[in-house]
């Protein structure tokens, strides 16, 4: 342990317990980033078991501290929120700024709150309640294409689906035959934001060349959706009410006084295209998984969609008559949070836990072992729904459950992405039932969300219920 470790440069500062520095050496990086790259969650797990809920590592000549601990979660995301930023300083945002530029999901200071201005009509309850029956319809789309009796993929189903939504909803951009182009791109940023740059970008390796590629695909299918979007006549771009067309048409008067320049749109398409879309389809596929796992919440939940819908489609305004639902969702994410975990960088000296957290560091929040802690969370492993009835919410931790983060940088989408994942698992779960594949086994992938690894391969089986259009 180093409790007391200090480094030469810094001889005031005193260090919670942690493993040894991490050199530039390329064979203890390689080793480093191996044992990590097997099995992350284990190994930062197994670092909490033997350190405690603050640990601290010296990342190549850089400040790291890692969290568990609900109560500083809650330090560095709202009661110092303040010191805390998104940074380009910061390992995670460095990797994802490498792909998504300055977007709204990297950038900090006055940008950031311009951007968050200039976004957040399009995310108004309103706005989103609108776009409602478009999610259904595509769900139902979906379903009526797949095999009754057969075997499908479920992750890469999912991933069709929100991303064919984030598409037509924010974009008003149909596309869909560069969907696969789409997918494959965003499953390549997720890997490489999530794979620390060891060697040169330069390098002919597989993986820069797969990047690159990708890079070049969404920038070749974002450009082209910006200049067909910018060429229209002023009144029919005035007439839209879609993401794309609200910020090309927005003339930001505390900034330049001119329009969205066309690299800003392109760097705000993309965060969206990879935000908009990753998270709910791998929530929804956690979420039909478990399902399959536990036949007595899947009857719960049937029942009340039967008696609520009585076979019809379900809307917004169900929603409220639906609350089983919403327990389902926030239990899947207990369990698998999409956005794993997150990470802020101090931009001035901060204590946390007694410790003083220098200006510069980076602070990484493991909120999956937060979820998974029994201190927060009796018998962890269990899928337990009714964790999250109204009646038992008291007894979650504050910031225990953080899937969409806390504080000013809550997810802007956190509304829309609950109102999507509602309605789409309602489709889903009232027309069909979802078995796993027989001698799948199911493996975490923890990339910049955590993904099923080998995708989510299941069994479909139509419902008889729920069958009307």
């Amino acid at each position: 342990m180093q409790s007391t470790a200090t480094i030469a440069s810094e001889p005031a500062l005193t260090f919670p317990p942690g493993p040894p520095p991490l050199s530039n050496n390329p064979v203890a990086l390689l080793r480093y980033f191996l044992a990590f790259r097997r099995d992350g969650i284990g190994f930062v797990r197994r670092r909490f078991a033997k350190f405690g809920d603050i640990y601290y590592s010296n990342f190549r000549g850089s400040h790291l501290y890692l969290l568990r601990h609900p109560e500083h979660i809650n330090e560095v995301l709202v009661a110092q929120g303040a010191k805390f930023k998104k940074t380009e300083k910061g390992l995670t945002a460095r990797q994802l700024a490498r792909y998504l530029g300055s977007g709204l999901l990297t950038s900090n200071g006055d940008l950031w709150r311009r951007q968050r201005r200039l976004i957040n009509p399009a995310f108004n309850r309103k706005s989103i309640e609108a776009h409602g029956p478009a999610m259904v319809e595509r769900a139902v789309r979906m379903l009526d294409g797949m095999p009754d009796g057969g075997e499908v993929d479920l992750s890469r189903e999912m991933m069709g689906l929100t991303l064919g939504i984030v598409k037509k909803v924010l974009f008003d951009h149909e596309g869909d035959g560069e969907t696969d182009a789409v997918a494959r791109a965003m499953t390549t940023f997720r890997k490489g934001a999530s794979s620390p740059q060891i060697l040169a970008d330069w390098l002919p390796l597989p993986g820069v060349r797969r990047s690159k590629k990708a890079l070049a695909d969404m920038d070749d299918i974002i450009f082209a959706m910006i200049d067909r979007r910018r060429a229209e006549p002023e009144e029919k771009l005035s007439a839209r009410t879609d993401l794309l067309s609200l910020l090309i048409r927005t003339v930001d008067a505390e900034a330049s006084g001119e329009r969205i320049s066309r690299k800003q749109l392109r760097d705000e398409l993309l965060t969206m295209f990879l935000a908009g879309h990753d998270t709910t389809s791998h929530l929804l596929t956690w979420t039909v998984y478990l399902l399959s796992q536990n036949p007595d919440v899947e009857k719960r939940l049937t029942e009340e969609l039967d008696r609520v819908l009585a076979g019809r489609l379900p809307g917004v305004d169900d929603l409220p008559a639906m609350p089983y639902g919403e327990q389902v969702l926030n239990e899947a994410m207990r369990l698998y949070p999409p956005a794993f975990v997150l990470s802020r960088t101090a931009t001035e000296d901060a204590k946390v836990s007694g410790f003083t957290i220098p200006a510069g560091a980076e602070v990484v929040m493991w909120t999956y072992l937060a979820h998974h802690d029994g201190r927060w969370f009796p018998d962890p492993e269990r899928f337990d729904p009714d964790r999250f009835a109204p009646d038992r919410m008291t007894d979650i931790a504050k910031k225990a459950f953080v899937p969409f983060g806390a504080g000013t940088r809550t997810c802007i989408g956190k509304h829309f992405a609950m109102m999507e994942a509602r309605l789409l698992l309602a489709t889903m779960m009232q027309r069909a039932h979802f078995d796993l594949a027989p001698g799948h086994v199911v493996q975490l992938d923890p990339s910049v969300t955590l993904a099923p690894k080998g995708g989510m391969p299941m069994r479909v089986t139509r419902r008889s219920r729920g069958s009307a259009h």
